[in-house]
């Protein structure tokens, strides 16, 4: 597989209507959900980490600022054929350096129980008991920078 790219693209920009349709392949339609049904309007205010491959969009990870000390991630996604290659890892750390740079000192999310292991490899502790998202099981993890 080549080398893709990781780059921070905003709503308004083309590459998001690709990112919308990662993010329901991936995480909404096994669950039988509709992201087109959900309010996306916070989502204004992300920063949007997009991994692309041949200019196609084969992973994201969304970064929404909390306070002036955190920030927050959802909806990381990464095309079927493309997981389990280091995608996730490297959105993980732009996401990461570019929190650093703009003053963040932390960063939470709700991770679904199945990606726990992957998001402790890379430092993120938990810090909830479970809870129900999207119908499934979910924690909140996070780290200080």
């Amino acid at each position: 597989m080549e080398e893709g790219t990781v780059k921070i693209i905003r709503t308004q920009q083309p590459e998001y209507l690709e990112v919308l349709a990662l993010r329901q392949a991936v995480l909404r339609q096994p669950l039988g959900l509709n992201l087109y049904e959900e309010d996306l309007s916070a989502e204004l205010d992300a920063q949007i980490f997009i991994y692309q491959l041949d200019h196609k969009v084969v992973g994201c990870l969304l970064a929404l600022p909390v306070d002036v000390d955190a920030i927050r991630l959802k909806q990381m996604a990464v095309s079927a054929p493309c997981q389990g290659k280091g995608i996730g890892n490297q959105l993980m750390m732009a996401a990461e350096k570019f929190a650093k740079a703009k003053g963040f000192r932390k960063i939470y999310f709700h991770a679904r129980e199945t990606a726990i292991p992957f998001y402790e490899k890379l430092g993120y502790e938990i810090l909830s008991g479970t809870f129900e998202e999207v119908g499934i099981p979910h924690k909140k993890m996070g780290k200080t920078l």
